[in-house]
């Protein structure tokens, strides 16, 4: 009889648990980011940044503080520090600070004042840092999620309710704190038994079919010191339906763009969980892109019915059939809809997103799409101390040539 290694770890988990309100289950995803951070021996936050530019001297650090207490107040998730108890991994939920919240610079280059804010381990951050730096040109503010307690999704309702506040003045009383809490445990339990259900013999038999004839992957699979980054960007326009729903034709153009350097890896990229709609939290799944046969657009919806399989469990399953791949990621693929997500106005005043360069590499190639109405700003950045820059290079050509015959590139 198979035994998930959802159950098997929930087991564990309520071996340590033993009542204690502030100490919560993680999530698969969870549990992934927490054996990546403890196998880096210095121990590094994976960081999920969203940058919001505005005209000079518009933002007030007071009001952004204000914001900031209500927003943590609310969310449970945004206190959690991932701790380990006699070997269990756990989220362990932590009062608001006492201390600020926001971190205050003024430097000739906001971009970098803001990456160097986010990245400093000695300032003692939580897991939600908001940073307001300034320069001549604009104010920038940044905020930067560990991506073990915040997905994609949840960046955006953080997001909403910090302007929200910001506007209104209005905070969350600490009376709610008690009832945000228990409503975060329940997404969780949900998550997790979305997990456990997915992770039956027919969910396993399907993704390993998928990859069964995976390259071992090319690059990164070796363990080196990370740190570099390289980036190139493309602007694509989306006629027709690639417009309305980008993603299944950028997967299709990443593998393609992958099929062209042999032994490479699945096409990896996350899923979030209706379950946690509403919720901030990390209720993501990794999911894998493999086609056999038809082509990725085809093969995605049936994907999509075995979406909340673990990715541990895959990578098990692969294993144990003794497939070439046996869990190395290549490269990742992101959406940006903000076609959703609007930038938000600030005393009459319309923000602008920003995507600088700077961030620390956590994977080879990663490919950040960001898709503005019948446009897309592809992004490539790759690690030069990992992937080579012909190869890079042959990635973003591949990924222009893909998307030319369904339009034209922009320039």
């Amino acid at each position: 009889m198979h035994r998930s290694i959802t159950r098997t770890y929930l087991k564990h988990y309520a071996n340590v648990h033993r009542g204690a309100a502030g100490l919560m289950p993680l999530t698969g995803a969870q549990r992934r980011f927490h054996h990546t951070r403890s196998a880096d021996p210095h121990e590094r936050v994976r960081i999920l940044p969203v940058f919001l530019e505005f005209p000079p001297g518009l933002l007030d650090s007071g009001r952004l503080e204000r914001a900031a207490r209500s927003v943590l107040r609310r969310h449970p998730a945004l206190r959690g520090a991932a701790d380990t108890v006699d070997g269990v991994p756990l989220l362990r939920i932590g009062p608001v600070p006492e201390g600020p919240l926001v971190r205050e610079t003024a430097a000739p280059d906001a971009d970098a004042a803001a990456w160097a804010a986010l990245d400093d381990r000695s300032a003692g951050q939580g897991p939600f840092r908001v940073v307001l730096a300034r320069d001549e040109r604009r104010d920038l503010l940044a905020i930067g999620f560990d991506h073990l307690v915040c997905d994609g999704e949840s960046t955006g309702l953080v997001l909403e309710e910090l302007m929200s506040a910001y506007r209104s003045g209005e905070e969350v009383p600490e009376s709610a704190a008690a009832a945000e809490l228990s409503r975060y445990r329940e997404s969780v339990e949900r998550q997790l038994e979305r997990e456990h259900e997915a992770s039956g013999p027919e969910a396993l038999a399907h993704w390993t079919s998928r990859v069964r004839d995976a390259g071992p992957g090319r690059w990164g699979t070796e363990p080196v010191e990370r740190g570099g980054q390289a980036t190139a960007w493309q602007r694509l326009a989306l006629p027709g339906p690639a417009a309305d729903r980008p993603f299944p034709a950028l997967l299709a153009a990443c593998h393609a763009a992958l099929t062209r350097a042999p032994g490479t890896a699945p096409v990896a990229y996350t899923w979030g969980s209706p379950d946690g709609a509403g919720v901030v939290g990390c209720f993501i799944n990794t999911v894998l892109a493999n086609p056999q046969g038809d082509g990725v657009r085809e093969t995605w919806w049936e994907d999509l019915e075995f979406v909340d399989t673990p990715f541990d469990e895959v990578v098990r399953a692969a294993r144990a059939s003794r497939a070439p791949w046996t869990g190395h990621l290549d490269l990742v693929l992101t959406l940006v809809d903000l076609t959703r997500r609007p930038a938000p106005v600030l005393d009459g005043v319309p923000g602008r997103f920003r995507y600088p360069p700077g961030h620390r590499m956590e994977d080879p190639v990663i490919v950040t799409a960001v898709h503005e109405g019948t446009e897309l700003s592809l992004r490539i950045d790759h690690d030069p101390l990992i992937v080579p820059g012909a190869d890079a290079t042959a990635i973003a050509a591949a990924l222009g040539a893909s998307f030319a015959e369904a339009g034209r590139v922009a320039g």
